[in-house]
């Protein structure tokens, strides 16, 4: 009895947390889909049939009579979580036509992630360089807001003194710090 108890807790702690790392509704993996720009193929244009998922930072955006049109810097997708890579390397550029209305200033500079099929290309510059970007008609897609996150790295010092529980200043709740950490700055997705 109490096994089935231990296998059931942790049933559901599992379930619990791996809905904390789950993909939003419409940006799920689909093996079949095409995740990374360097993978598309020129068979792959002419089909107009194939899947994609990819994200990036929206660096243009421009409203449309009844689409909205954004130009992203494509970054690697996070396997289960979607999420661009924000640290990553770049991989290209692609166009992305969002469906109905949405504000070109809430989408600069921010990051997305998008699905939908390969509809083609069209000719663009960056900067003076002529560029062909991938077409993406998008299905589903979700603007990420990006936060900085102060943090302490663990200090293993802290706990030198854990053995001895008669040492005078522990006892009153002060800590012995030779050095005093700088918080680390970083930056998530949610």
């Amino acid at each position: 009895m109490k096994k089935i108890a231990i296998f059931l807790t942790a049933l559901f702690a599992v379930s619990l947390l791996s809905g904390c790392i789950s993909a939003p509704p419409g940006l799920e993996r689909d093996k079949s889909a095409i995740q990374d720009l360097k993978k598309i193929k020129t068979e792959d244009y002419d089909c107009r049939c194939k899947k994609v998922r990819l994200g990036g930072k929206v660096v243009a955006a421009t409203a449309l009579k009844d689409k909205t049109r954004i130009e992203v810097i494509s970054l690697p997708v996070l396997m289960f979580s979607a999420k661009p890579a924000i640290d990553a390397p770049t991989n290209g550029r692609f166009i992305a036509y969002l469906k109905g209305f949405v504000d070109p200033e809430s989408l600069k500079e921010q990051y997305i992630t998008v699905t939908g099929v390969l509809s083609g290309k069209e000719l663009g510059k960056i900067d003076q360089a002529d560029y062909q970007y991938p077409v993406i008609e998008v299905t589903a897609h979700k603007q990420w807001r990006l936060v900085q996150e102060y943090y302490y790295d663990r200090d293993y010092w802290d706990d030198w003194d854990d053995w001895d529980d008669d040492w005078y200043p522990r006892r009153f709740g002060l800590r012995f710090h030779m050095f005093h950490r700088e918080p680390i700055l970083r930056y998530n997705l949610y």
